[in-house]
């Protein structure tokens, strides 16, 4: 499983990548939404972890473009500003999931094997 983690935080995406890599999978990282969308054509992500929050480029700027040239990559959004309207605004856009970035984390190993197997997502997160 391929996975491209964008956030603009360096040591949120060493740790992201960091457990993604130790659950099984092929990580590489963008600092933005252009990079994302830079390295989404390159590489041909299974899953997208997209930020929300970005200089440059926000994650809701992105995302539209990632499922454009990547229709076929899942894209899950992470942010610690994350409310409900956000999450349907994202979905509205193409997101699969959304998450509160203070839980994340710990979720990444049950997401490679969710996201593996390409089992939709029978829950939002937001509600747990």
């Amino acid at each position: 499983m391929q996975v491209l983690v964008c956030d603009d935080e360096p040591d949120i995406r060493l740790l992201y990548r960091s457990a993604f890599e130790a659950a099984g999978a092929q990580v590489t990282t963008a600092g933005d939404g252009l990079e994302a969308v830079e390295r989404a054509v390159s590489d041909c992500p299974d899953l997208i972890v997209l930020d929300l929050r970005m200089p440059r480029c926000d994650g809701a700027t992105a995302l539209p473009q990632l499922k454009l040239k990547c229709p076929g990559a899942d894209v899950v959004v992470v942010s610690a500003h994350l409310s409900f309207d956000h999450f349907s605004d994202m979905e509205t856009l193409g997101a699969r999931d959304c998450f509160d970035k203070m839980d994340f984390l710990g979720r990444i190993p049950g997401l490679v094997s969710h996201y593996a197997s390409a089992e939709p997502m029978r829950s939002k997160k937001l509600s747990q």
